[in-house]
């Protein structure tokens, strides 16, 4: 019997290309399809269901268009999980990696630096609230969580001689990445609750719903009594609390969950008198999303630790950065003198000079400033259509970001019915990613004022013929 083929041995699988085989031949899909079922787990995908779908291929994209393996462009509604920020194809992006590459491509940043990442760390001081004065540059969004979660704790930990606060205090629906630590101050239980048993569980206080008000009141009668909660959360908490972490102005992952305007300024507030660390994630809602650079801006606060990532290239490559205090940065080198973590790829030069463009047109372009046009835009045509229906509730938006909940009677819509508007507004165009009964868009800042406002059309329209069709 023949020995089997060592796999050091095996030739590389043959592309569609060197099968004399191309994208657009139907044969070919289908055996892409076919070894993506065989060998690929994809995140946050109900698997079964996966296997037996005919999942479309991205072949390219343009703008704030992809292309599928038919040669559909389709509007890219979540602008690819909220991480394109300047369109696909950006020439000035691309030009920017082009160059970069034809120098080298990667170099470690232990014991060693370079031009890319020192001018983008300066860059991103120049930009970041005040006080703001030193960068650590990780790959992702929980990796900059985890960072800023270690060195909450290592500047806590010498800041008196005493026996450090090892919790952390977060928000019911939080999301802040799939790291343990990270998970570990998440609140969704969907994604959390499997790994438990591995967790340091953070304190947690209501997420500022004003939907679903955790202490019973009606939006116009609210002086952000929730806000007395996550008070006494913290006064009780204080001497074990590290620090605490939110995402400012907007939840995104737990819902879209849009803050109350000045409840941010409180938390900084309560947060500087007792003297506790506050680190935000901005990683969904940093560079414009939100109509200001950074959601902190919208209440001129400074935290402690800002997290970036998705868009900060531009979603170009993953790059993520934790900017923090020099009170920080000083506490961490007196002790223990050195921050014992770190990433094969942090300040990777591609990532840097992709985030350096990007930084560099939301400065030239201006497009923060068409932002709360755009979102008075939306709001007249998603008013326009949806206005009446009973099954649409609690529409809300911050920047380029707006959503709806769909109910059919008093539950919410199933997710057999939102993957039927999933498909719906793809046959008209657009992809989107309904998050449990909630269908938003969260579209690249650069959409062209024609193509969000056909955006808004298509997700309206399909939810009206949606609704209607369940209610018959």
């Amino acid at each position: 019997m023949p020995e089997k083929e060592s796999n050091t041995h095996r030739a590389p699988f043959p592309s569609l290309q060197e099968r004399g085989k191309s994208l657009q031949d139907p044969t070919g899909i289908e055996l892409l399809r076919k070894i993506d079922r065989k060998t690929i787990m994809h995140p946050f995908t109900p698997l079964a269901r996966w296997e037996a779908d005919p999942f479309s291929l991205i072949t390219g994209a343009e703008g704030s268009y992809l292309i599928n393996e038919k040669g559909e462009r389709l509007l890219d509604g979540t602008a690819s999980l909220w991480v394109n920020l300047l369109g696909h194809k950006n020439p000035v992006i691309d030009q920017a990696v082009k160059n970069q590459l034809e120098r080298w491509a990667h170099s470690t940043f232990l014991g060693l630096s370079h031009e890319p990442g020192i001018l983008l760390a300066q860059e991103l001081v120049d930009i970041a609230p005040k006080g703001l004065t030193r960068v650590f540059f990780s790959d992702n969004g929980s990796t900059a969580v985890e960072a800023a979660l270690k060195l909450s704790y290592l500047s806590r930990s010498r800041k008196n001689g005493s026996s450090p606060p090892s919790r952390f205090l977060s928000f019911s629906r939080g999301y802040h990445g799939d790291t343990l630590g990270a998970v570990g101050v998440g609140g969704i239980d969907l994604f959390h609750q499997e790994f438990g048993p591995l967790l340091t569980p953070s304190i947690k206080v209501p997420a500022p719903d004003c939907f679903r008000c955790p202490v019973g009141l009606r939006k116009e009668s609210c002086h952000q009594e929730c806000f007395d909660l996550f008070k006494a959360s913290l006064t009780t908490h204080k001497d074990e609390t590290c620090a605490v972490i939110c995402e400012p102005a907007l939840q995104a992952a737990g819902g879209m969950i849009v803050w109350p305007h000045g409840y941010l300024s409180k938390i900084r507030d309560l947060t500087q008198e007792i003297g506790i660390p506050l680190i935000l994630d901005e990683v969904a809602t940093g560079f414009g999303r939100t109509g200001a650079m950074f959601a902190s801006d919208l209440e001129d606060v400074s935290p402690d630790f800002l997290c970036l990532g998705k868009g900060l290239t531009g979603g170009y490559l993953p790059l993520a950065a934790t900017l923090m205090t020099e009170e920080v940065y000083q506490r961490v080198r007196e002790a223990p003198g050195a921050f014992f973590h770190g990433h094969s790829f942090t300040a990777n030069p591609l990532g840097a000079a992709a985030a350096r463009a990007t930084l560099s047109l939301l400065k030239d372009n201006r497009l923060i400033d068409q932002v709360h046009e755009k979102n008075a835009i939306a709001r007249t045509i998603l008013n326009d259509l949806l206005a009446g229906l009973p099954g649409v509730k609690n529409y809300r938006s911050i920047g380029l970001i707006i959503a709806v909940d769909l109910y059919d009677g008093e539950m919410p819509t199933s997710s057999d019915k939102m993957d039927a508007l999933r498909q719906l507004c793809h046959e008209q165009g657009m992809i989107i990613r309904p998050l449990g009964n909630i269908a938003y868009l969260f579209p690249p800042l650069s959409v062209s004022m024609e193509e969000w406002m056909t955006m808004c059309r298509i997700l309206g329209e399909s939810i009206v013929t949606c609704q209607t069709k369940h209610q018959h």
